[in-house]
């Protein structure tokens, strides 16, 4: 079936130092491939407006409908992706009056709660509402920095914050809907058998045979260090993309049954799990 494409880029010193481990890359893998969006590419790239601007451009070359960035829509001064993106884009960053007052409306209600005792810089204020030409600001419901999307060409932008909560909040809020409006609903269906067998390498030509007599499904046995795959045998999954659930139950449940008729052919004991 024809599915969306994305491009996921991490941005921040942090998470290339080695000081951060990255999760919002997992997170959105995760999310998009069960909405049945295929992730072609996942990026980090450091905070260097040329290093983010040159890697947006190259992404962009190959008009994937989705684009999702995250980090570096703070305050501070190393928070350049919004300044990247319209350097990548050739549009000017202007002050946008919508997001200044998500900004403000977010410094109110967290000054109300107690959470900060004074405002923010007015100039920083100003930056995190300084959005590329033509884009839209999105509610940030748990932190200042608004979210932001943008069309260009034929594909839909989206920059989150990198604080991993802020980042779920705005996607769940704003970018599942979109998406599900745009591209229709699609299901990612999973299933896995466990193979009795000392070494992979015994599963590769049932592996072949099957995966040809089953195209569109994604078959994969996952390695296991030896001596675990004597002692707890190597799980094979079959996924697909699907139009509706149960269309994908059915089409991984094939794939399974033919593979577990090919191992048993092989003398290769099966688990179903």
């Amino acid at each position: 079936m024809p599915t969306a494409r994305a491009v996921l880029v991490a941005i921040g010193n942090e998470l290339l130092n080695g000081e951060v481990q990255d999760t919002n890359l997992y997170r959105l893998i995760g999310r998009l491939t069960r909405r049945g969006v295929t992730v072609q590419q996942a990026a980090m790239v450091r905070d260097d407006p040329a290093d983010i601007a040159a890697l947006l451009c190259h992404l962009l070359a190959a008009a994937p409908e989705v684009m999702i960035l995250s980090g570096g829509l703070g305050p501070t001064g190393d928070d350049l992706t919004l300044s990247a993106l319209a350097q990548a884009l050739a549009l000017p960053l202007v002050e946008d009056a919508t997001a200044r007052a998500l900004v403000e409306q977010q410094y109110q209600q967290l000054l109300a709660r107690g959470y900060l005792l004074q405002w923010g810089p007015e100039t920083a204020r100003q930056k995190m509402a300084r959005l590329p030409q033509g884009a839209t600001p999105l509610p940030n419901p748990v932190g200042t920095a608004p979210g932001v999307r943008l069309e260009h060409g034929p594909t839909l932008i989206f920059c989150l914050p990198g604080v991993p909560a802020e980042l779920e909040a705005i996607f769940s809020a704003w970018v599942e809907p979109e998406l599900l409006h745009r591209f229709g609903p699609g299901s990612w269906v999973e299933a896995a058998l466990i193979a009795h067998c000392d070494d992979e390498a015994a599963l590769a030509d049932p592996l072949r045979e099957v995966a040809a007599r089953h195209p569109a499904v994604y078959l994969k046995s996952l390695a296991r260090p030896f001596p675990a795959a004597h002692v707890e045998g190597v799980r094979v999954v079959a996924a697909v993309r699907a139009e509706t659930e149960a269309a994908g139950q059915a089409q991984v449940a094939q794939t399974l049954a033919d593979l577990e008729q090919c191992l048993d052919q092989a003398g290769i004991p099966v688990e179903r799990v």
